[in-house]
């Protein structure tokens, strides 16, 4: 079962628990992967358990810590959702509140979510990808001043907000403050109402409660990365339609799948494919346009971050010279036939850039014998494909699997 169906699942069951909190410390938790309770709620948080659920409800900022303005749009409702890999205890601030009222207010006592619960996976709603959301929580952290300018942070994180305007036109309703308890009465309803939405939402994978950052080596440095040998060009056969839907499991079968193992092995044969293909590049530059032109090739979600829509720049020759193309790395241990998911924001920039930018889909592959199978899609045929709305999944064959990147 994939994440969004999981998530779906469990609510419809009545059994997501109410996370609420100012909309600027779900920035904290884009960019960390866990919320806090404060001790109020530890036996709350104490029964957690790995694969349980817990919506985020946001609500206005404080505006003791933020900057004011007019909030456009609304931010009071549900953002997202994740899934629970574990809890833990934490000492030092890292919610805005904490860091001023800590470090520049110099508050004796000040509040504290000390209970963390940390998420394997979240479903944002919300236009996240265009959040620097690493960055953004170093500047939290290293507030010195009153309050903070969130603005435009705040409104990305709120597009596509699940209102409570709209909950109550569907038929759900729900106390708008409290954190901590489960959302029972009509569940099925917003069930319902969670899975329209999350249509146009970004799922982000976390490991340790962290955004997984690509490991910090050189072409030269991975081992074999020059050793993985194509095997050849082997496209999907187009002799199915789409997947049909799996079957819902019962309470507590989903907990026997380790979500934030499945995360990490996700995440670690993502960036692998990501440099075989960032080596490739490297080399046929070398050999096409001379060593002054490898340098242009940028391994781009690693240098620069993953909110580009895509991972790989390097350079091709056209009828006006040498210009600019970019490369959208997705791998799968799966063969040709395995679909795969695909941002909104990797959508967009395909949609800008029609003529100069690639899906590089690597199949079948077998890191023991390091070898694997390979096709590309231009940004068109991309564009033309089926898409089931799972932000996006691309249903190029038969067999259906959940790789991530």
């Amino acid at each position: 079962m994939d994440v969004i169906s999981h998530v779906i699942d469990v609510i419809g069951r009545g059994e997501a628990v109410k996370a609420n909190g100012p909309i600027e410390h779900w920035l904290t938790t884009l960019a960390t992967g866990f919320w806090g309770f404060d001790d109020s709620k530890e036996g709350v948080w104490s029964g957690l358990q790995e694969g349980d659920v817990l919506i985020f409800q946001s609500g206005p900022p404080n505006w003791d810590f933020v900057d004011k303005y007019k909030p456009k749009p609304n931010v009071s409702g549900f953002i997202g959702a994740g899934v629970v890999s574990h809890t833990s205890k934490k000492d030092g601030p890292r919610w805005l509140s904490e860091v001023i009222e800590s470090n520049v207010h110099g508050a004796l006592t000040p509040k504290l979510w000390p209970n963390l619960v940390h998420f394997s996976d979240v479903i944002w709603l919300g236009n996240v990808d265009l959040i620097p959301a690493q960055e953004l929580q170093a500047r939290i952290e290293e507030c010195k001043s009153q309050t903070l300018d969130l603005k435009s942070h705040i409104e990305h994180l709120a597009e596509n907000i699940l209102s409570f305007g709209a909950m109550v036109s569907a038929g759900f309703t729900c106390a708008p403050m409290g954190t901590g308890g489960r959302l029972i009465k009509r569940a099925e309803v917003l069930a319902r109402l969670f899975q329209s939405y999350c249509s146009v939402s970004t799922h982000r994978a976390y490991a340790d409660s962290t955004v997984v950052a690509p490991v910090d080596f050189g072409v030269a440095e991975l081992p074999g990365s020059y050793d993985f040998k194509c095997l050849g060009n082997v496209t999907p056969s187009k002799r199915s339609a789409r997947p049909s839907q799996a079957t819902v499991p019962r309470k507590g079968s989903i907990r026997k799948k380790d979500y934030l193992q499945e995360a990490a092995d996700n995440q670690e044969l993502g960036l692998l494919g990501e440099l075989i293909v960032f080596a490739a590049e490297q080399s046929r530059v070398l050999n096409e346009f001379g060593e002054g032109y490898v340098s242009r090739v940028i391994h781009v979600s690693k240098e620069e971050g993953d909110g580009a829509g895509y991972d790989i720049r390097t350079l091709r020759r056209g009828l006006s010279g040498v210009t600019e193309h970019y490369l959208e790395v997705k791998t799968t241990s799966g063969n040709a036939n395995t679909a795969f998911f695909i941002s909104e924001n990797e959508l967009r920039f395909a949609t800008s850039e029609p003529d100069r930018y690639e899906v590089v889909r690597l199949h079948s592959l077998d890191r023991d014998a390091g070898e694997y199978f390979e096709y590309r899609l231009t940004a068109r045929e991309l564009l033309g494909m089926d898409m089931a709305p799972v932000s996006y999944r691309v249903n190029v064959g038969a067999e259906v699997a959940s790789d991530l990147d």
